[in-house]
């Protein structure tokens, strides 16, 4: 397992990464209690968000190898202002689960941040079914729950 810094070649793998396994958020679960929204599917729109983030954030986002093929990544941002790192995104796909992909992308981001003299860690995730996996490798590096948040819709007749 290797993780390097991402380039623009990777992108398209990382995008197939995002459309395998981001059914868990909250513009699928709009799209689940409502059905389509914008005569788009959910994927329409959380893509080209989370890509355009990513491209933005290039210079932190690194991707992980294994036996040559791209299984994760992880992005990230830090604030020598305030101090602190935040992990942005962290994904694996689904046929790379379960060997210690994610974990070792969050602890990769941990030292990037502890070599760039951060004094905090942070990430956010949901609360749903969807990010249990997420809370617990977050939770296993050590990472606390800070705030619980909520996200709230209506119907709109």
């Amino acid at each position: 397992m290797t993780i390097r810094k991402a380039n623009p070649a990777d992108m398209g793998r990382v995008q197939q990464i995002v459309e395998e396994i981001w059914a868990i958020g909250s513009d699928f679960s709009l799209e689940e209690k409502y059905g389509s929204i914008g005569d788009e599917a959910w994927d329409r729109w959380l893509v080209p968000k989370v890509m355009s983030r990513l491209w933005d954030e290039i210079d932190h986002l690194y991707v992980t190898e294994v036996d040559g093929e791209i299984g994760g990544f992880v992005s990230f941002m830090i604030s020598s202002a305030r101090r602190v790192g935040t992990i942005h995104y962290n994904g694996v796909a689904k046929d790379f689960r379960g060997k210690g992909i994610g974990t070792q992308q969050v602890q990769f981001a941990v030292g990037k941040f502890r070599e760039a003299g951060m004094e905090v860690a942070a990430v956010g995730t949901g609360l749903n079914e969807g990010h249990a996996a997420a809370r617990a490798v977050y939770e296993k590096a050590g990472f606390e729950p800070l705030i619980d948040y909520r996200m709230y819709s209506m119907k709109l007749d």
